[in-house]
């Protein structure tokens, strides 16, 4: 037990003279709890829309009030045809094309259903998807609204939705975001900063020095690990602080439960850093292997993309991402309030994760690094 102390008090001695490294540790997690949830901004704002009325009515002209007093959509003004809306569009000037027909009001009280064409850029597909279907509910409750002022039948398309949502009620996308930037952060706290200190080591030959001690091999990889899991969990809990504090997102379930697995996590992904610097020769080189591995696991993981809507190849990774499963439990304790049933699956996985990365790592650390 003596051993393992000394070394840890070695290693934090060794961490905090590191410039760069205990600059890292500092400015990763201010980086992405206090920069990216703001910068990286998942709500659709601004979009800009050109509107070609061809009907010239008060119906149109009140469309046209609505859009514009929204405070979702910025009008062009001065687009006045098709040719001239295209061009705009092409050129990145406008992204939503609104055209309201001839004779669309007279029709409308004529009980018809004009048909108000919508074109969009899709080159940002999720733009033009929230956008298009923010103008489709604006358009149904306008005309819901016309239907109720001028005394029309009711028709099947005016139909009112009052959707509900569970977990997230005012679909606040910081509410998704936050808890996977604390996914992230975790992650890289437990491969990145482990890894370049272990291959830094390496390049200096001071590991060594080590190797030639009489230590057993359990000692020093406990030693190595477990300043940065301090490390990991103090940040961990340091972002749920903000995230609670700065954001005004509660935690719903259990925080020793989501600690506790946590820890798990944090020991696997410490586990996968070690082994890594394990094959490594350069820091350059153990980056490089890092990057691939991160942003793989990072995109897989439901953050971005629902995993159910993923092909079945990308599901089939998914069953050995260590990422996906902590993403899941994130997100099921944080804003679900799941328990220890709920997360029992990603609990099993997590532990086997950690298990057999860290039996691999004593079984080759001597053998490469010596």
């Amino acid at each position: 037990m003596k051993i393992i102390l000394a070394l840890i008090k070695k290693e934090f001695l060794q961490i905090f003279r590191n410039p760069i490294l205990w600059r890292l540790i500092i400015f990763i997690p201010f980086a992405m709890l206090m920069i990216f949830p703001f910068a990286a901004d998942l709500e659709i704002k601004n979009v800009n829309i050109a509107v070609l009325d061809g009907d010239h009515s008060s119906f149109s002209n009140k469309l046209i009030l609505k859009l514009n007093g929204c405070g979702f959509f910025t009008l062009k003004e001065g687009i006045t045809n098709r040719k001239e809306a295209e061009t705009n569009l092409k050129h990145d000037n406008i992204d939503i094309i609104i055209e309201i027909p001839q004779y669309c009001e007279r029709d409308i009280q004529n009980g018809l259903k004009p048909t108000i064409s919508i074109t969009a850029n899709a080159i940002n597909g999720m733009k033009a998807g929230v956008s298009v279907s923010y103008i489709t509910n604006l358009l149904a409750d306008y005309m819901s609204d016309i239907r109720i002022v001028n005394n029309l039948p009711e028709r099947p398309s005016f139909i009112t939705l009052m959707p509900t949502y569970w977990f997230n009620k005012k679909m606040n996308f910081r509410n998704i975001f936050v808890p996977g930037i604390l996914t992230i952060l975790v992650t890289m706290i437990g491969s990145l900063l482990s890894t370049l200190n272990i291959v830094r080591e390496k390049e200096l030959g001071t590991i060594e020095q080590l190797n030639i001690t009489p230590m057993m091999k359990h000692h020093f990889i406990i030693g190595k690990m477990t300043p940065f899991w301090i490390i990991g969990m103090a940040e961990f809990c340091i972002g749920l602080m903000i995230m609670r504090f700065g954001f005004g997102i509660h935690i719903q379930g259990s925080i020793p439960l989501l600690l506790s697995l946590t820890g798990i996590y944090l020991l696997g992904m410490l586990g996968l850093g070690f082994l890594i610097s394990i094959f490594s020769r350069t820091q350059a080189q153990s980056m490089m292997v890092l990057v691939f591995i991160f942003i793989t696991c990072i995109l897989l993981s439901g953050l971005f993309t629902s995993i159910d809507s993923m092909p079945e190849w990308a599901k089939a990774i998914n069953k050995i991402n260590p990422v996906a499963y902590f993403m899941g439990i994130i997100k099921l304790i944080i804003l679900k309030g799941g328990t220890l049933y709920n997360v029992r699956i990603e609990l099993i996985s997590l532990s086997l994760f950690a298990t057999i990365i860290n039996t691999i790592v004593v079984k080759f650390y001597r053998r490469q690094i010596a």
